[in-house]
């Protein structure tokens, strides 16, 4: 690629060429106070801005991709540098020529430049911010730190199905602990015989009938074939307050009942009592 020409030609289309480690090329407008006319000339201002815009004329121009033009601009601002500190020419064609005075990079306008202005709307191009650069023949990188972006809504959401997962778990638990309670569980070895007390339980309305005491009968409330379950429900019905007696009729079933004196004329009523308070959807009898 011939860099040189490129440059002329990026200098007299948009008055300003930017030269990496350089400076930036500038063309000016030079008024004639005695013959009030004006003319141009080229000036190598030091630093300068940043931009791609001569790196995209140059890959436009070539059919190239942008990072190859950009790498063979860079190749070429590193090579006119070594001429230019062993204080040799470099020249822009129809433009004049870089050179080195002491320690300072200065450009001299060609004594046969001449420049008309033109406006070519086609040759637009896009105003890049200015980046201040200090003169160093070393390259300047310029990275952009990107700070981290938390999405602090689905965090929040994360944490809500954390909680709510917790309280399924916590409520499933419950439920599985209170029906695993209610739950018969069978007792494999054969217990001993249980004889219970047989108590009285004012928890059985009967009619005012009842208080002629003739006999005292049992009324079997539920027979058990397992001891935990007759147990249990013993247990719980003494919780709540009612007198029940518990007994063995073989040794494979077993007895729940509650002992009342009554009439015998009257131990159907009482039947009918007990089944609705103790057992509403099995059979009340009278045993031994």
């Amino acid at each position: 690629m011939d860099i040189a020409s490129y440059i002329g030609q990026f200098l007299l289309r948009n008055k300003y060429c930017y030269l990496h480690g350089i400076g930036s090329l500038k063309l000016n407008k030079v008024s004639s106070k005695e013959s009030g006319s004006y003319s141009y000339n080229v000036q190598l201002l030091p630093g300068g801005s940043i931009d791609d815009l001569f790196a995209n004329f140059v890959a436009t121009s070539e059919q190239v991709s942008i990072s190859k033009a950009a790498n063979a601009i860079r190749e070429y601002n590193t090579e006119i540098r070594t001429v230019l500190d062993a204080h040799q020419k470099v020249v822009i064609p129809t433009i004049g020529y870089l050179t080195k005075i002491d320690t300072q990079y200065s450009f001299v306008t060609d004594d046969n430049f001449t420049y008309q202005p033109t406006v070519n709307p086609a040759l637009k191009f896009v105003n890049a911010k200015p980046i201040k650069e200090t003169i160093t023949s070393e390259e300047i990188v310029i990275v952009a730190s990107a700070k981290p972006i938390v999405n602090w809504s689905k965090i929040i959401i994360f944490i809500s199905l954390l909680i709510v997962v917790g309280i399924a778990i916590y409520f499933i638990a419950t439920q599985s602990k209170n029906i695993s309670a209610t739950q018969e569980e069978p007792i494999v070895h054969t217990p001993p015989e249980i004889i219970a007390p047989v108590i009285d339980t004012p928890a059985v309305i009967v009619d005012t009938a009842i208080a002629s005491v003739d006999a005292e009968y049992k009324f079997l409330i539920k027979t058990y074939a397992t001891l935990g379950a007759a147990v249990k429900r013993y247990h719980q019905l003494l919780s709540y307050g009612n007198k029940v007696g518990l007994q063995t009729s073989d040794s494979t079933s077993y007895q729940l009942y509650v002992s009342l004196a009554v009439p015998a004329i009257d131990t159907n009523k009482v039947k009918d009592s007990i089944r609705v308070i103790f057992n509403p959807k099995g059979t009340i009898t009278i045993i031994k």
